[in-house]
């Protein structure tokens, strides 16, 4: 199934799943953009297939070209606030894995999202195929730990972090015994000190009559450089464990 230019009132009622095998799943609509509680990239069962918590929210991109910034990601916030990346998105498809295709200028990003079976394991892989400027690609991961069927109303939010070559071990509002671990396979990763993304507005929770609003955790950013007139693949990986990827703690 592919849509292409799809309208705002349209894509916003059009969602997607996938599933793990063992409880976990990732979902949104075709914009991006969540709009339930039960939304996110990475819903992990902490003891499968029960205790099911919001790891990953959603990962917000960003390029930059010629030191302009676009932003690609789209979100709903309180106060009718609504980011509009979605203005660049082109087409979405989903067969077997969510595709999202966006354009920017001479530049084409293509996302798609997967994830391993029998883990609790997301998978983002970026294939950015650049016109002749020099740009760069910021991937901003938004976390939470909390049950997928609560919210993180006015939660403030203690990040303890590790970095180590890329690879990152954050720990939640000291919940040492579930770490997260995520993972770029390219550029530079930069700190952010006690920072959040306030009041997500999760519009099919108020029509349900619950509360409709959150915060989410951010850790930092990645950035990565992609040079003029080139092919380039990023991979981003979340997780709950750290033996998936290539270098430990």
């Amino acid at each position: 199934m592919k849509f292409e230019n799809t309208k705002f009132e349209d894509g916003i009622k059009k969602e997607w799943i996938i599933t793990n095998g063992i409880g976990g799943f990732a979902s949104s609509t075709i914009l991006g953009i969540n709009t339930r509680r039960y939304h996110g990239l990475l819903i992990a069962p902490l003891t499968p297939p029960a205790q099911r918590n919001l790891i990953l929210s959603k990962v917000d991109e960003s390029i930059i070209i010629d030191n302009k910034k676009y932003d690609l990601y789209s979100n709903m916030c309180t106060n009718n606030y609504i980011a509009k990346g979605y203005k660049y998105l082109e087409s979405f498809e989903k067969e077997y894995i969510p595709i999202f295709t966006y354009k920017v200028k001479h530049t084409i990003i293509k996302k798609y999202i997967c994830m391993e079976h029998g883990k609790n394991t997301v998978t983002i892989l970026y294939r950015i195929l650049n016109g002749n400027n020099v740009a760069k690609l910021i991937l901003t991961p938004l976390l939470n730990f909390r049950d997928f069927h609560k919210d993180s109303l006015n939660h403030e939010f203690n990040i303890n972090q590790e970095e180590y070559n890329r690879k990152l071990k954050v720990i939640l509002d000291d919940k040492n015994v579930f770490p997260i671990y995520m993972y770029a396979s390219d550029g530079q990763y930069i700190k952010h000190n006690n920072d959040s993304f306030k009041n997500m507005f999760y519009i099919e929770e108020e029509k349900r009559g619950f509360n409709s609003i959150e915060n989410h955790a951010i850790p930092g950013r990645y950035e990565i450089d992609i040079e003029p007139n080139s092919e380039k693949e990023i991979t981003f990986v979340a997780a709950d464990k750290s033996k998936i990827f290539p270098l430990r703690f």
